[in-house]
C-alpha cells in the first residue's frame, strides 16, 4: 500500500491507518466545508518538510465521500438480504414449533423439518461469512484507492512545492504537535483533488 517513498514517507504509514479508521467508523463529518478553505501562499511555503490534515482531506474529498456513500448503500443491500433469509428462517421455525407442540407432525415429519431448519440455518450463516467477507474486501480496496489517489497527486505538485516529505496529522492519534501554518498545504490538496477527481469523472461519463 506505501507507493511513495519520498514524499511519505512516515506518513505513508500514518495514512493507511486513518483512512482505515476513518473508513471502518463513519460518522459525522466536522471538517469545514470546501468553499470556506483559503489555499496557501505557495510563495511562503518553506523547508522540504510539509503536512497535511487527513482528517480535513477526507472530510472534503469528493472521491472518499462517493466511494463511501457508494459503500453504505451496499452494505445496506447485504443487510436486506441477510435479514430477508432471516425471516423465512424464523417464520419456518415458529411453524415447527407450533406443530410440534401441538402434535401435528409425526415423529418421522420433525425429523424431516429439523434437517430442514438445520440447513437454512447453515445457509444463513455462511451468506452472513460471505457478505462480511465482501465487504471488508471492498472496504480494503476502496481504502487503497482513495491513499493512492492522493500520494500520486502529492507526487504530481511535489514541484510546486519543493518539498521531501509530507506527513500526515490528525486530531487524535497525529505525529505532529506543532506545524506552522505555512507548511500547511492541506487546503491545496483538498482544491487539487477535487478539480482532478471531477475532471476525470466527466471525461469518464463522456465516454460512455
Amino acid at each position: 500500500m506505501k507507493k511513495l517513498p519520498l514524499i511519505l514517507s512516515i506518513a505513508s504509514i500514518v495514512a493507511v491507518t486513518v483512512l482505515y479508521i476513518l473508513f471502518f467508523t463513519s460518522g459525522e463529518k466536522a471538517g469545514s466545508p470546501e468553499s470556506d478553505l483559503k489555499l496557501t501562499d505557495k510563495s511562503a511555503v518553506a523547508g522540504e518538510i510539509v503536512f497535511i490534515d487527513i482528517d480535513t482531506v477526507l472530510d472534503n474529498y469528493d472521491m472518499y465521500i462517493d466511494y463511501q456513500d457508494e459503500f453504505e448503500r451496499k452494505a445496506k443491500i447485504s443487510e436486506a438480504q441477510l435479514s430477508s433469509k432471516q425471516k423465512i428462517y424464523q417464520k419456518d421455525l415458529n411453524d415447527y414449533q407450533y406443530k410440534t407442540q401441538r402434535g401435528l407432525v409425526t415423529r418421522s415429519e420433525a425429523q424431516q423439518i429439523e434437517q430442514k431448519l438445520y440447513g437454512q440455518q447453515q445457509d444463513l450463516l455462511k451468506l452472513q461469512q460471505d457478505l462480511q467477507i465482501e465487504l471488508a474486501e471492498q472496504e480494503q480496496v476502496t481504502v487503497n484507492i482513495v491513499l493512492k489517489s492522493i500520494m500520486d497527486y502529492l507526487k504530481e505538485i511535489q514541484p510546486e512545492y519543493n518539498y521531501t516529505y509530507v506527513f500526515a496529522n490528525r486530531l487524535n492519534g497525529g505525529s505532529i504537535f506543532y506545524g506552522s501554518e505555512k507548511l500547511d498545504i492541506t487546503r491545496d490538496v483538498i482544491k487539487g483533488l477535487n478539480e482532478k477527481y471531477n475532471r476525470v469523472s466527466k471525461e469518464s461519463s463522456g465516454k460512455e
